[in-house]
Parts: structure tokens; sequence; C-alpha cells
């Protein structure tokens, strides 16, 4: 944190921040258009039947 406090001081506010999205960002609304997630959400597993 000081380290990011630091670099914020020196390049300006607002230069270096965490990782959260900001209010109404573009990309946010093409999010609900993503691939499955397969391999981190059991909900989201392929499935696969016989007969």
């Amino acid at each position: 944190m000081a380290t990011m406090d630091e670099l914020n001081e020196k390049m300006g506010k607002g230069t270096v921040r965490l990782g959260l999205p900001e209010k109404n960002a573009p990309w946010h609304l093409r999010c609900a258009h993503r691939s499955p997630r397969y391999t981190t959400q059991w909900g989201e597993l392929m499935r696969a039947y016989t007969d």
C-alpha cells in the first residue's frame, strides 16, 4: 500500500489503483456474453448422455 501511495504521489492521483471495476465501465455489459467457465464452475460443466 505504501508503494502504491508513493507512486500515486509521484505520478498523479489514480495512476495506480486496485483492480476494481469502474461504475458503467464500457466492458461491463460485454461480460453477459462471456463463454462458459467449464474449468471453474460445476454448474457450467457440459453433460454427456448415453443410451
